[in-house]
């Protein structure tokens, strides 16, 4: 059964998602596509990274960010930057992914 969200946090997060990240992260938060998938990241990475991180990862592999050069390591290319993303828009975001993450992850095949 197929929950529905209809939280305002949801929704934007999910909005955000679709037209910034899907291009490249996978819509469930479980597979690879052209990106690692993001679910769980929240418990992977402290919230300030993961604000800088999407702010400008360019920045951060430059100054030599070790997840940042592992990630570009992985033959990941750098992860756009998207600076117009305040704090309010990136915990929606994240909490979008959670979300997402959570109804899907029993979905996940290795």
């Amino acid at each position: 059964m197929k929950t529905t969200q209809v939280d305002g946090k949801y929704n934007l997060g999910k909005r955000i998602y679709e037209k910034d990240c899907a291009s490249c992260h996978d819509k469930k938060m479980i597979e690879y596509a052209t990106a690692p998938p993001l679910g769980g990241i929240t418990k992977r990475r402290e919230k300030n990274w993961l604000y800088n991180y999407t702010r400008n990862s360019s920045k951060m592999y430059s100054d030599g960010d070790t997840i940042a050069l592992k990630l570009r390591s992985g033959n990941f290319g750098l992860m756009p930057s998207f600076p117009n993303l305040n704090d309010t828009k990136l915990d929606a975001v994240y909490y979008y992914i959670e979300k997402e993450y959570q109804k899907n992850k029993s979905q996940k095949t290795d």
